[in-house]
C-alpha cells in the first residue's frame, strides 16, 4: 500500500507519517523499482500503535522505550516509572482543570444572580456591595471600596488565607457585626487628610477599638492564617494605606497582635 492508504488506515495524514520516518518511529520501506515506497501491515500495525499512545498522552521521544522489547527488571522498571510519570502530570493537569472548572461554575452563578463576577466568595462579595451601597457617607464608601479592591486582589493572587476570607465572611454578612464594622469605618474615614498629632485621641481610640475586635480565637486564626499564607503581595504599606493617620492606626494595631501572638505563644 501506497503512503497514503498507510496514513488513512490509521486515520492520520502522510505528513505526520514522514514525522515519525523523522524520528525513526517507523522505518522507511525500501523504494521499489517503480520509485514509491510499499507499506505492509506491519507497518499499519505500528503506526496504529504509535498514534494510539500518543493520543493518551505518551510523549513521541517515549514512544520508542514503550516498543522496546527490554523486558529486563531495568527495563520493565524505566518504563513503569515513565508511564507514573505521564499519570502524575495528567492528575496535575485534571487538578488546575478543577479549580478553573470552579472558578468558571462560581462566575457563571455571579452573573446568572445579576451579581458582579467577583474572586470574592460570593456572601462576602454581596454583603460588601450593600455596604457599599448603604454607605452613610463619601469616606465609608471610599473606604469599602478600598477593602474590596483589595480583597479582591488578594483572592486573586492566593495571599489571601481560606480561613481568613471565612472569618471576614462572618462579620461582614452578620448586621450586628458589620454595623459595627462600618461604625469602625466611619471613624477611620473621619481622620482622612488630618495630620496624625491633630487626631491623636482618635487614633488611638480607633487602634483599641480594632484591637478589641480580637479575641483568643481570633488570634489562633491569626497565627494558622500566618503559617497558610504564601509569599505577599510586593506592595508596601504606604501603597495600601496612603494616608499618615490611618497607617498610623494599622501599625499600632499590627504591633499590639505581634506582641500578643507571641505572649500566647509562649504560653505567658
Amino acid at each position: 500500500m501506497r503512503i497514503g492508504q498507510l496514513a488513512e488506515a490509521a486515520q492520520t495524514t502522510p505528513r505526520t507519517v514522514r514525522h515519525y520516518h523523522r524520528l525513526g518511529l517507523l522505518a522507511e520501506p525500501v523504494r521499489r523499482a517503480n520509485g514509491y515506497r510499499e507499506y505492509t501491515m506491519d507497518d499499519v500495525v505500528r503506526l496504529v500503535r504509535i498514534r494510539w499512545l500518543a493520543e493518551r498522552g505518551v510523549p513521541l521521544g517515549s514512544i520508542a522505550a514503550l516498543f522496546s522489547a527490554d523486558t529486563s527488571e531495568e527495563g520493565v522498571s524505566d518504563t513503569v516509572a515513565d508511564l507514573r510519570a505521564l499519570i502524575g502530570a495528567v492528575e496535575v493537569e485534571q487538578a488546575k482543570l478543577a479549580r478553573r472548572h470552579a472558578g468558571l461554575t462560581s462566575m457563571l452563578a455571579d452573573a446568572e444572580g445579576g451579581r458582579i463576577v467577583s474572586a470574592l466568595p460570593a456572601e462576602v462579595a454581596s454583603a460588601l456591595t450593600e455596604a457599599v451601597d448603604t454607605a452613610s457617607s463619601p469616606g465609608v464608601r471610599r473606604a469599602l471600596e478600598r477593602e474590596r479592591d483589595l480583597l479582591e486582589v488578594l483572592a486573586m493572587t492566593g495571599s489571601a488565607p481560606e480561613q481568613f476570607l471565612r472569618s471576614y465572611a462572618v462579620v461582614i454578612a452578620d448586621d450586628d457585626k458589620r454595623a459595627r464594622y462600618v461604625a469602625l469605618l466611619s471613624e477611620w474615614s473621619s481622620i482622612e487628610g488630618k495630620e496624625p498629632v491633630s487626631v491623636e485621641g482618635t487614633i488611638e481610640r480607633l487602634s483599641c477599638s480594632i484591637l478589641a475586635q480580637f479575641d483568643e480565637q481570633a488570634i489562633a486564626d491569626l497565627r494558622a492564617q500566618s503559617a497558610e499564607v504564601g509569599p505577599g503581595l510586593p506592595i508596601s504599606l504606604d501603597d495600601v494605606v496612603p494616608d499618615r493617620g490611618q497607617r498610623e492606626v494599622v501599625l499600632r494595631v499590627q504591633r499590639a497582635l505581634v506582641a500578643r501572638m507571641a505572649s500566647e505563644g509562649d504560653g505567658r
